[in-house]
């Protein structure tokens, strides 16, 4: 990992306290490649999502991470905007899974674009643009359904 990740994990492994409640990172495993890592962040003692960080390959690949598996309650949670700050802040991509995000998932439903979206707005807030929507992640090997943005 390289050094300017070192306090992403730090911030993380100490966790984001809002109203009496801990958002932290409870496991840390290696991913497929050696700037990857998988990890498990909980809230009241359950699962509450998965990171895949990846921390990129230079000068071929540049950061990103993903947030999956993902807990309704964190959609629209005081959570959710600070996980994104944390993470804006050290990451120029963002996957965020948004199959549980049931106001995102409507929207889209609707033909509303991806920018006009709840998620598509909470990561414009946060810096990101050029916004995908990856309704049918190619070779359904990436997961779910996911928006993409960039910095």
């Amino acid at each position: 990992m390289r050094e300017r990740f070192k306090s992403f994990m730090l911030r993380l492994e100490k966790g984001i306290t809002l109203k009496d409640k801990t958002l932290i990172l409870t496991d840390r495993k290696k991913g497929r490649f050696l700037e990857e890592e998988n990890l498990t962040l909980e809230l009241c003692g359950r699962k509450f999502l998965f990171l895949k960080v990846f921390y990129g390959r230079k000068p071929y690949w540049k950061e990103w991470v993903e947030i999956f598996n993902v807990d309704p309650e964190f959609f629209s949670s005081p959570f959710e905007d600070e996980l994104y700050s944390l993470i804006s802040e050290y990451f120029g991509r963002v996957f965020v899974e948004y199959y549980e995000d049931r106001c995102t998932l409507l929207q889209l439903e609707k033909g509303l674009p991806i920018e006009k979206t709840r998620l598509g707005q909470k990561l414009m807030s946060h810096g990101y643009v050029n916004l995908k929507n990856w309704y049918f992640p190619e070779g359904w090997m990436e997961g779910g359904c996911k928006v993409q943005g960039e910095k």
